[in-house]
């Protein structure tokens, strides 16, 4: 349980991140009424120990989203396509228990840049993370939160 007053400063993102998160939950009708479009993610950069953890906790706690999260090493397996089933039964799962926050720590290590990999398990890892984002099924209160202090090395994928 992390709240926003054990996080000092970051008041403009705190304001962001409420506005990018919260905001659709709390007030659904509104913008479904007015036609705008919320936010599937967000990704937080900065150097080690800069609270990227720490104001993912206090998304959820502040929220009061389910809060899930993910190392790479909980998804990665040596199994030809068990990797890209971990994701999908995690997706599947925040689904069933949203609103919630899908929290990807270290995100690089999954979303690997596609012209800086090197095997096709870690672009179909990437591409079944796509899909479930922005795929069939929508994420209807998931919410996708990543964090990294190596922002060049995550596939700069944007969302139209």
């Amino acid at each position: 349980q992390v709240a926003w007053s054990d996080i000092c400063g970051y008041e403009d993102l705190k304001e962001t991140i409420r506005g990018a998160m919260e905001w659709p939950v709390k007030y659904a009708h509104l913008f479904k009424k007015h036609h705008i479009p919320s936010s599937s993610g967000l990704l937080l950069y900065g150097p080690p120990g800069c609270s990227k953890t720490m104001i993912a906790k206090a998304v959820a706690t502040q929220c009061g989203f389910n809060f899930f999260a993910v190392k790479s090493s909980d998804l990665l397996s040596k199994y030809v396509g068990q990797s890209e089933k971990n994701v999908r039964n995690l997706f599947a799962r925040a689904r069933r228990m949203a609103p919630s926050v899908i929290f990807f720590d270290e995100i690089e290590s999954l979303a690997v840049a596609r012209d800086r990999s090197d095997t096709n398990s870690t672009n179909s890892l990437l591409s079944t993370m796509l899909t479930e984002m922005d795929g069939v099924v929508a994420l209807c209160g998931v919410f996708v939160l990543g964090a990294t202090n190596m922002p060049s090395r995550v596939d700069k994928v944007r969302r139209v």
